[in-house]
Parts: structure tokens; C-alpha cells; sequence
């Protein structure tokens, strides 16, 4: 990805506002709950922490790991594959699309890109890990740990898609043709697929795009200090709820933080409003932004002192900030889903006399 700084004036027109339920303090100990016994972001991570470059026999095999996480779950997996021509020649790449109800054409997306960079030889042991491999593990985490009650959700006009993004990085210099291979590829070949929507009047037809209700895109997370910032006013509501979500877990004192510092680090900044744009990313959401597909980047700016660096290996991850990031994204998609724990949703519809 890239930094561009320039000015830009946005004008918002607000259209059909998603439900979204904000949970109750004593409820969210039980999302926290949910981890799954030897199945943590950090074992998914793992098998994530190696040079990953796009056409290479290292790439197909982390491939085939996330495809196997999801096919082990029941989802729903698409192998998105297509050749590009790239400044080293044709390389074969493959976006991998899961979702969890595939007969459901609205969906809340949620990814990351799966690619490392390519560095020529000597410094060819470039890792990634926050660029992205934690990103990554925190989307199969998430799967797991809200996979049952995605299943008894009660919002079932929208169901959970993730992304894993190929060719993220350039093999070059970055442009608009080497950089964001993938992501480019699947936004043009959503565009142009049609379906048939039989809950729309007279069965109209919609591209796939249409059906995103919002794409929220990870990317270098894991590393000590981030900031992330609110980009786009018109998902400055769902920040805010991701910003209100780490207020209310660091005032339950449920978040991990360093012994060492008094003052609690916020990632977000719940003050934050929709505000003129400064700096514009460029990034795998990109090619769905200009086509019109509401965003949430969750990016740490300014980048990790390790971006691009061969340190950016498994030593620049901090295990706070990767608990801390993988508890809020998950009580985030459980609130937009509204997925209470089956034992709380008892509780609550249990009636007293």
C-alpha cells in the first residue's frame, strides 16, 4: 500500500442505515468467552509466518492452509484464480473468497491480503507479519470463534463474507498496474456479475457489488503503538462503534495492556467525526471504493516502523495489541450480527414472576 496526502471534499447521501445492536456490559465477558481450545489467532498465525510471494510454492501452501480452515468449518470457498502480467512476467494469482451463507446475496466483508512482498536476493526472507499475516490469523480466528452462532443468527438477510486478497504488493515500484492485483481483478468481475434478486421488486437484477453492505480491509495490525484512524464519513458510524467497543472492554478492564504504562493506549479515536479526508491510502479497498462500495480501512497510520523491513517478522508482532485487536473485531461483527451467546440470549428470554 501507499500514503497519498491531498485534500478531498465528500459529499454523503445516506441511504438504507443497517441495524446494528450495541451489547450490554455483562454480555460482552461472554463473546470473550468464545475462544476455541487449540484454535487461537496465534496457532492460525503460525502457519502464516513465512515469505508468502504470490506464483511461489510457499504462497500455494499457506493457499491451501486458509482454504482448509474454512472447508473444516462448512463455509462456503471460492478460489478466485486469473494470470496478470507483472514487471517480472506472467504470475499466476487466486483471491480466496468464503462465506458463510452462500444463498445470501447481502453481506458485511471483512479482508486482508494473504501475499508477502517480493524482494530480490539477498533480502528475499521478507515475512509480513503485520503486512498482513496477523491480519489474516484474526479472520480465521474470527471464523471459528463465531461460526456456531452465525449459524443461529437472528439477522439472516446478511450473512459474514471474508476476503483473502492475492497480489496485494508490488513486485516493483508501486503503480497502478503493479500493486493491488487481485484486488482489482475481483472488484471489475463483481461488477460485472449479475444476480437475480428475488427479494427486490420485479425481481431485479444486482451486480455482486451491490450486495456489500461494507467492506472492512486489515492491514498491518499487530505491531506495538497503532493508530487507526476514521478515513470515510460515510462509515464514520461503524468506527465509532469499533471505538466505543475498546472504550467499554479497557473500562471492564477485559483489554491487556503493559505493566510498565499508566495511560491506557487507545487504538481508535471515538471522537473522531466525519471530517475532510487528508490522507488516502492506497490500498486492496481501492478498486471497491471507486465503484462505489462503502469502506472501513483498519490500517495503522502512520505505517509500523517495520513496514517493508526484514524485521517486520514474528518479533515486531506485540501479543497485547494482537489480543486486544482480535477481542474488539470480534464483539464489532457480533454486534453487527447481533450474536448473543445461546446462554445469554436464555437468560434474557427467560421470563420471571
Amino acid at each position: 500500500m501507499i500514503l497519498y496526502s491531498f485534500l478531498v471534499i465528500i459529499f454523503i447521501f445516506v441511504g438504507n442505515i443497517i441495524a446494528y445492536t450495541t451489547f450490554s456490559e455483562d454480555e460482552l465477558p461472554a463473546l470473550i468467552a468464545l475462544d476455541i481450545p487449540n484454535s487461537t489467532y496465534k496457532e492460525f498465525l503460525k502457519p502464516l509466518l513465512v515469505k508468502r510471494v504470490s506464483g511461489t510454492e510457499q504462497h500455494a501452501k499457506v493457499q491451501e492452509f486458509i482454504v482448509n480452515q474454512f472447508t473444516n468449518l462448512g463455509w462456503h470457498v471460492e478460489r478466485d484464480n486469473f494470470t496478470s502480467v507483472t514487471p517480472l512476467g506472467e504470475k499466476p494469482f487466486s483471491n480466496i473468497i468464503v462465506t458463510k451463507d452462500i444463498a445470501i446475496s447481502k453481506r458485511l466483508v471483512l479482508a486482508a491480503h494473504y501475499d508477502s512482498k517480493y524482494f530480490e536476493p539477498p533480502n528475499d526472507n521478507f515475512i509480513g507479519a503485520t503486512d498482513s499475516a496477523f491480519p489474516c490469523a484474526l479472520l480465521i480466528d474470527l471464523a471459528y470463534s463465531l461460526n456456531q452462532l452465525l449459524s443461529d443468527q437472528n439477522k439472516a438477510d446478511v450473512t459474514l463474507q471474508i476476503i483473502f486478497f492475492d497480489g496485494e504488493e508490488a513486485f516493483r515500484d508501486w503503480t497502478d498496474t503493479d500493486s493491488l492485483y487481485g484486488s482489482r481483478h475481483l472488484a471489475k468481475k463483481w461488477e460485472e456479475t449479475y444476480i437475480t434478486r428475488t427479494d427486490y421488486f420485479q425481481h431485479q437484477a444486482t451486480s455482486l457489488l451491490d450486495g456489500i453492505e461494507a467492506l472492512v480491509l486489515l492491514d498491518l495490525l499487530g505491531a506495538k503503538d497503532p493508530k487507526i484512524t476514521n478515513y470515510f464519513p460515510t462509515t464514520s458510524w461503524l468506527y465509532k462503534n469499533i471505538a466505543r467497543i475498546e472504550e467499554r472492554l479497557w473500562k471492564q478492564s477485559l483489554l491487556k495492556e503493559d505493566e510498565d504504562d499508566l495511560d491506557k493506549d487507545f487504538m481508535f479515536d471515538s471522537s473522531l467525526g466525519s471530517s475532510v479526508l487528508m490522507n488516502i491510502i492506497s490500498d486492496d479497498h481501492v478498486p471497491f471504493m471507486i465503484r462505489g462500495v462503502p469502506i472501513l480501512h483498519i490500517i495503522t497510520e502512520p505505517f509500523p516502523s517495520v513496514w517493508h523491513k526484514l524485521d517486520d517478522n514474528e518479533k515486531a508482532l506485540d501479543p497485547d495489541i494482537m489480543y486486544n485487536l482480535n477481542l474488539i473485531i470480534r464483539i464489532f461483527v457480533a454486534e453487527y450480527f447481533d450474536l448473543k451467546p445461546l446462554s445469554l440470549s436464555a437468560k434474557n428470554n427467560t421470563k420471571t414472576t
